[in-house]
């Protein structure tokens, strides 16, 4: 059997498909697949089988998409890093929440099972008498503590927007690509020392 040159791209194809599959992280993984896609495509091309041509023409952009955002984020922590250290990049990934004047956002002693990130209003920790305004994330540290418990109240001074992401988001964020959690915990401690909140932030 004469090897024809198409069946080289089949094999390029297969072979970074496989690469994917054994990728512990998503940026490596989403490259590796969407050259998978491209070469697949050009192998179906030549073999006139236009239906897993279809498949993978669908399949790259969606790759190239999530990629981006991938890339996207990490590079706004790198921003926010050497900047004013705001937290804006992880909207995408929250959900919004709304709270009145005096609703409790955070209750000491409680299970922390959230972050919430202030897009407007105001709030205050309670123990501290401490406020923040639009651009403050709290919380954050509950995802670290031992026990997993709220270690300070903080209560809502004015109606608040806020944008709430769960600590199972933020480890699947954290398993698709480690540099984010490693960034992330590079913010919360750069954020915690500008102001001066290491021993006093809300977990």
């Amino acid at each position: 059997m004469q090897f024809q040159p198409a069946e080289a791209f089949g094999i390029a194809a297969a072979a970074a498909s496989l690469y994917a599959a054994h990728s512990k992280t998503i940026i490596p993984l989403r490259w590796a697949a969407i050259a998978a896609n491209a070469l697949a495509m050009i192998y179906s091309l030549l073999h006139g089988t236009y239906p897993t041509f279809a498949l993978n023409a669908v399949l790259l952009p969606l790759n190239a998409w999530r990629l981006h955002a991938m890339l996207r984020l990490i590079g706004e922590i790198e921003e926010a890093l050497k900047s004013d250290m705001k937290a804006d990049w992880l909207l995408p990934y929250a959900r919004p929440k709304t709270f009145r004047a005096g609703d409790i956002m955070i209750q000491r002693g409680d299970y922390a099972t959230a972050a919430f990130y202030v897009v407007a209003g105001e709030v205050e920790i309670a123990e501290l008498n401490q406020s923040y305004g639009p651009g403050s994330l709290l919380g954050e540290i509950g995802l670290f503590t031992p026990d997993g418990r709220r270690t300070r109240t903080v209560r809502c001074k004015t109606d608040v927007d806020a944008a709430v992401l769960d600590y199972d988001r933020f480890k699947e964020l954290y398993f698709q690509n480690p540099q984010f959690g490693f960034r992330l915990l590079q913010l919360i401690v750069a954020r915690m020392q500008v102001s001066g909140e290491i021993a006093a932030a809300p977990s």
